[in-house]
């Protein structure tokens, strides 16, 4: 399966499906802060925060890239992204941010189901709670609730050493990544001395005194290139256990929100199904679906990723085609995320459509000019 795949398929897919991500959700993005649709205005500062958080998401995870290790009680993951020449903590405050900004897009569906039940129930009591100076001040209260989840999840990652000690251990992974650090500085060396430059690592320069301490120029260049790594061990800090059980609580908090609010909304539409046009009505039950069905998506893609995840702490093993399962299935939430909103929301997928057009014309108008 994805074990039979080399390692370049895994950083060719990242870099796509994370391209195509922050290209989807820019576009997004645009038209939901350009683009009003009147019978739902609100929707368009949902879909802005969703949109800019699967941009962000997208831009993360890319630079990320990573493997999931599970060896006994510890679980490493392996950044292959550019990410992996930043230091450790860089590394650690990335990966718990990109945990925050998932988690708010996440929790940002049932404000907008519990919004959008309020006022089409017209219920006076409720629409005096839920102003939009309220509504900003619960998008900060769930924003600062994703970054202290994403703090949780900071500290609860242990000390690089005992990673590497494990890893060393238990997998062949660091092997490769030496012969392949090995091979590229041959290959950097070759081309200096091919240009007549001397590199780093040969220098007899008393400043970087490698002779000094009897390091070969293969040796130098492995210090200076190390294998990034965090990770976590739910015996040496139970943090991490507070972590998961955070994360999934908010995961289904957020889905049962959805669902009775969603069934609420549908209902409410039907009783007031005479009050309103018939166009009217379509266009509401369709957003609500459309809203609906992009709110599922991180659900449906991370259930595997979850199932997987109960494998391998069971097990206390990961074969190497679970490592690599996460991110394939993951990068696909910001892809298929805001294509659900542009290809289900009529004006977005009329604007879309325009512009095509228009560009079809000029090319057309150019062509016979």
């Amino acid at each position: 399966m994805f074990s039979a795949l080399p390692q370049s398929f895994f950083s060719y897919f990242c870099y796509s499906i994370c391209g195509l991500g922050i290209f989807f959700n820019a576009i997004l993005l645009f038209l939901s802060t350009h683009k009003s649709i009147e019978t739902i205005r609100e929707l368009r500062y949902f879909l802005s925060n969703i949109a800019a958080s699967g941009l962000l998401f997208s831009a993360c995870i890319g630079a990320l890239q990573p493997q999931f290790v599970t060896r006994a009680t510890m679980t490493i993951r392996v950044i292959h992204g550019p990410a992996q020449h930043l230091s450790d903590p860089t590394i650690q405050l990335m990966a718990a941010s990109t945990i925050a900004i998932y988690l708010y897009a996440v929790l940002s569906f049932p404000l907008f189901f519990v919004y959008r039940s309020i006022i089409l129930s017209n219920n006076a009591m409720f629409s005096q709670l839920f102003t939009k100076r309220n509504l900003l001040i619960t998008f900060v209260i769930t924003f600062l609730f994703c970054c202290a989840e994403g703090g949780v999840f900071y500290k609860a990652c242990i000390d690089y050493d005992t990673l590497f000690d494990r890893l060393n251990r238990t997998t062949d992974i660091i092997e490769q990544f030496e012969n392949n650090t090995i091979f590229l500085n041959q290959q950097i060396r070759n081309m200096d001395h091919g240009n007549g430059v001397i590199t780093l690592g040969t220098t007899q320069s008393p400043l970087n005194n490698t002779h000094a301490n009897n390091d070969s120029p293969e040796e130098t260049f492995l210090k200076q290139h190390r294998l990034a790594l965090i990770g976590d061990d739910y015996r040496k800090n139970q943090l991490i256990i507070v972590f998961h059980a955070i994360f999934v609580s908010a995961h289904v908090f957020s889905y049962v929100i959805v669902l009775l609010s969603a069934h609420i909304m549908l209902n409410i539409l039907k009783r007031k199904q005479g009050s309103m046009s018939n166009d009217t009505f379509l266009e509401n039950e369709l957003l609500v679906h459309a809203v609906f069905a992009e709110a599922f998506v991180p659900l449906l893609l991370s259930a595997p990723v979850a199932a997987n995840s109960v494998l391998v702490t069971v097990f206390e093993n990961s074969l190497k085609w679970q490592e690599f399962l996460s991110m394939y299935f993951i990068g696909l939430v910001p892809v298929i995320s805001p294509l659900c909103s542009m290809l289900f929301i009529g004006p977005y997928r009329r604007a879309i459509v325009g512009i095509f057009q228009k560009n079809k014309s000029n090319n057309k108008s150019d062509n016979n000019e």
